[in-house]
Protein backbone atom coordinates (compact mmCIF):
# COMPACT_ATOMS: atom_id res chain seq x y z
CA UNK A 1 0.00 0.00 0.00
CA UNK A 2 1.22 3.54 -0.95
CA UNK A 3 1.21 6.69 0.29
CA UNK A 4 -0.05 9.94 -0.82
CA UNK A 5 1.45 12.94 0.22
CA UNK A 6 -2.04 13.94 1.49
CA UNK A 7 -2.24 10.58 3.80
CA UNK A 8 1.31 11.43 5.12
CA UNK A 9 0.51 15.15 6.28
CA UNK A 10 -2.75 13.79 8.15
CA UNK A 11 -0.63 11.20 9.46
CA UNK A 12 1.26 13.97 11.10
CA UNK A 13 -1.11 15.75 12.12
CA UNK A 14 -2.80 12.88 13.71
CA UNK A 15 0.65 12.25 15.68
CA UNK A 16 1.37 16.28 16.69
CA UNK A 17 -2.15 16.46 18.13
CA UNK A 18 -1.43 13.36 20.32
CA UNK A 19 2.12 14.90 21.37
CA UNK A 20 0.02 18.22 22.42
CA UNK A 21 -2.48 15.81 24.44
CA UNK A 22 1.26 14.58 25.96
CA UNK A 23 2.19 18.19 26.44
CA UNK A 24 -0.58 19.40 28.41
CA UNK A 25 -0.67 15.93 30.40
CA UNK A 26 2.72 16.74 31.38
CA UNK A 27 2.69 19.58 31.87
CA UNK A 28 2.94 20.08 35.73
CA UNK A 29 5.24 16.95 36.11
CA UNK A 30 8.65 17.42 37.54
CA UNK A 31 11.97 18.44 35.32
CA UNK A 32 15.02 17.31 35.66
CA UNK A 33 17.99 16.50 33.44
CA UNK A 34 18.55 13.44 31.39
CA UNK A 35 21.86 12.36 29.06
CA UNK A 36 20.50 11.16 25.67
CA UNK A 37 22.05 7.59 25.03
CA UNK A 38 20.84 7.16 21.78
CA UNK A 39 18.38 7.97 18.63
CA UNK A 40 17.08 6.22 16.44
CA UNK A 41 15.22 7.43 12.99
CA UNK A 42 12.16 5.40 12.36
CA UNK A 43 11.19 4.68 8.92
CA UNK A 44 7.47 5.88 8.01
CA UNK A 45 5.19 3.81 9.62
CA UNK A 46 1.80 5.21 9.48
CA UNK A 47 2.68 7.58 6.92
CA UNK A 48 5.11 9.37 8.25
CA UNK A 49 8.41 9.31 10.01
CA UNK A 50 9.85 9.62 13.71
CA UNK A 51 13.10 10.04 15.94
CA UNK A 52 12.83 7.67 19.10
CA UNK A 53 14.96 9.54 21.50
CA UNK A 54 16.67 7.06 24.35
CA UNK A 55 18.47 8.82 27.40
CA UNK A 56 18.84 7.92 31.49
CA UNK A 57 18.02 10.11 34.05
CA UNK A 58 18.47 10.27 37.86
CA UNK A 59 15.44 9.55 39.98
CA UNK A 60 15.31 8.77 43.76
CA UNK A 61 18.79 7.66 43.57
CA UNK A 62 18.21 4.86 41.00
CA UNK A 63 19.36 5.62 36.92
CA UNK A 64 16.20 4.64 35.43
CA UNK A 65 16.16 4.45 31.36
CA UNK A 66 13.13 6.14 29.15
CA UNK A 67 12.44 6.83 25.67
CA UNK A 68 9.68 8.88 24.18
CA UNK A 69 8.99 9.45 20.31
CA UNK A 70 8.56 12.60 18.32
CA UNK A 71 6.51 12.79 14.79
CA UNK A 72 8.20 14.19 11.35
CA UNK A 73 6.57 15.21 8.48
CA UNK A 74 9.49 14.19 6.32
CA UNK A 75 12.20 11.74 6.66
CA UNK A 76 15.21 14.13 6.31
CA UNK A 77 13.95 16.25 8.60
CA UNK A 78 13.99 13.84 10.73
CA UNK A 79 17.25 12.45 9.97
CA UNK A 80 18.38 15.98 10.54
CA UNK A 81 16.55 16.21 14.05
CA UNK A 82 18.61 12.69 15.34
CA UNK A 83 21.92 14.13 14.34
CA UNK A 84 21.63 17.15 16.25
CA UNK A 85 21.54 14.97 19.66
CA UNK A 86 25.13 13.83 20.49
CA UNK A 87 25.84 10.89 23.28
CA UNK A 88 25.69 11.82 26.89
CA UNK A 89 24.09 15.47 25.77
CA UNK A 90 22.42 17.05 28.48
CA UNK A 91 18.56 17.65 28.01
CA UNK A 92 15.30 18.39 30.05
CA UNK A 93 12.42 15.62 30.39
CA UNK A 94 9.62 15.68 32.18
CA UNK A 95 8.85 13.05 35.02
CA UNK A 96 5.89 11.56 36.02
CA UNK A 97 5.90 11.94 39.68
CA UNK A 98 3.49 8.60 40.16
CA UNK A 99 5.44 7.30 38.02
CA UNK A 100 9.37 7.34 37.04
CA UNK A 101 9.66 5.31 33.87
CA UNK A 102 6.87 7.83 32.63
CA UNK A 103 8.72 10.81 30.57
CA UNK A 104 7.98 13.46 28.21
CA UNK A 105 10.59 14.91 26.07
CA UNK A 106 10.01 18.34 24.35
CA UNK A 107 11.74 21.02 22.98
CA UNK A 108 10.29 24.10 24.82
CA UNK A 109 11.67 22.77 27.78
CA UNK A 110 15.41 22.96 26.89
Amino acid sequence: MGWSSIDIFWVYIFKCAIRVFYFFESFSWERTRAKVTGRVVLNPDWGCSSVRLHYRFISNGHSIKSQDVIPFCMLWHSKTYAESFTHNLPRIIRVNPKNPQQTRFFERDQ
